[in-house]
Order: structure tokens, then sequence, then C-alpha cells
């Protein structure tokens, strides 16, 4: 059964500003979005049965069982997770390149916003010339833009819990081949002293919303965050949520986000 929670959408007035919305602590959060009752509905059925995928819904749940045993220890996520999840993305998508460039931790600790649950819609990268963006990530690492001028890029976000499976704040996303472009609008993260675009949706009755019940320690939702190939979905996005189900004692969420950027051709 679908369970009824409140999502925060950017507020629908920034449709028609020309400024950039700013989020960075939970007053801007408070401040620039608004909550929305939506119905969320377990993806379980849906992605055993095919019915939904990675490149039309955006989203798919991969089996992981990982050899780290400290997901807080970056020494350990680098060495052994990094390599995993590259392996991982290759598989599914048909990448030939997977390059990681960066991973979150989120737990029950409200004390650093930038690592608490993420408790608004958003999608981790600006829609805007994502061309332009896979050439400067690629500049970065000192590789040569001329030897990836036919290929097609795509961003992915891995998101597993650790410690126990999810009884409390679990994550959902919004189906992409729900999510309207032009119903995307920008808006400045900040956090850590850096000023990064990020995106973020204004508010659909037609959005449909899944998330996965009680996700265990070896499965992995890996969700797509933009895509320049033609004829797939473009962005996934998603939220923390208050499981109405959820037991008065259960226990906090605790999680590993990994954000990479995937080369095809």
């Amino acid at each position: 059964m679908p369970v009824v929670a409140d999502v925060r959408y950017l507020n629908a007035d920034w449709r028609d500003r020309t400024e950039t919305p700013v989020v960075g602590d939970r007053d801007s959060r408070r401040a620039n979005t608004s909550k929305h009752a939506v119905e969320i509905r377990d993806a379980r059925g849906g992605l055993a049965d095919g019915e939904l995928n990675l490149d039309v819904n955006g989203f798919a749940l991969l089996r992981h069982d990982s050899a780290v045993r400290d997901f807080r220890d970056d020494d350990q996520v680098r060495r052994i997770y990094y390599p995993e999840i590259v392996s991982l993305a290759k598989r599914t998508t048909g990448a030939t390149e997977v390059v990681i460039t960066q991973h979150l931790v989120r737990t029950e600790d409200t004390s650093d916003f930038n690592r608490a649950y993420a408790r608004f819609l958003h999608c981790d990268y600006t829609l805007d010339d994502p061309r332009a963006m896979a050439e400067r990530a690629l500049a970065r690492r000192d590789l040569n833009i001329n030897d990836y001028s036919t290929s097609e890029f795509a961003w992915f976000n891995s998101w597993q819990p650790f410690d126990h499976p999810v009884e409390r704040n679990p994550l959902a996303v919004v189906d992409a081949s729900t999510v309207k472009a032009e119903d995307v609008l920008d808006y400045y993260y900040t956090g850590h002293g850096q000023k990064g675009k990020s995106a973020m949706p204004l508010c659909d009755p037609g959005h449909r919303f899944y998330y996965v019940r009680r996700m265990q320690t070896d499965e992995l939702l890996l969700i797509k965050q933009l895509d320049t190939r033609r004829g797939l979905s473009k962005v996934c996005p998603h939220t923390s949520f208050d499981d109405p189900t959820s037991a008065d004692d259960a226990l906090p969420r605790r999680s590993i986000e990994v954000r990479m950027m995937a080369v095809f051709g």
C-alpha cells in the first residue's frame, strides 16, 4: 500500500523571479520550499517485474554486498567502495568509463546541515549544458577533451543504507518520466564554504513518487541525475521523508551516497 507523506518543493513564486534561490541551512530551506502531501508507492514490485527501470523512470534497485566495514572511514570508502561502485555502475549502465566525484554519509546527526538527511526535493546538478559540465569534469582530471568529442555522458548517484535496514527516513524519488524539464529550476546550494548550482522541481500533481520499503544493507539504489543521451530520462529528483508507518522506536537511517559521471562510447 502507498503511504502519504509531506515533501518539500521549491516555492511556486520562483518560476517568475529573476534571481536564483539559495538553500544552505534550515532557515533558507524553510524560506524557499513548501510542504506538499504526496502519495509514495513501494517500487519493489515494479522494479522486480521490469515495469520500472533506470532508462525510463530514472532509478534501479541493485544487490551489492560491500567489503567495507566502516562507512565513516573515508579511506576505506575511497579504497574499497569506490572501485566496487565503478564496477557496479559499468555493469548496470554499459558505460565505458565511470568517474566518481564525491561521496556523502548521511546519518541522524543534525548538527551539520550538509550531512543530515536532505529534506527537500532536489537534483544534484543544474540541467543547463551538461556537455560543458562533462568537459569541465574531464579537464579537472587532466583528460584530453578531444578524446571524448563523440562520447555521451550521464550522472548517477548510488544510495545504500549501512549499519541496519532502513526503518526511518527512507529516500523517495520522483519517476523521471513524470518530470518536465521546464519545471526544474536552478538554485544555489551552499555549504562547507562553497556555492554550487543545483536544481529543484516545482510542484506538479502529475509527479509519481516511489520508495523502496525497508531497504536492506545489501541493496543499493542507482538514481539518474542528468543524461546527454537522446530518448532517455533526464533527471530523478529525490528527498528524505518521514514514513508514517515507521515505529516510534525505529532506528535512524544511515546511508552512503556516491556521485559519479558515466561515459558512453
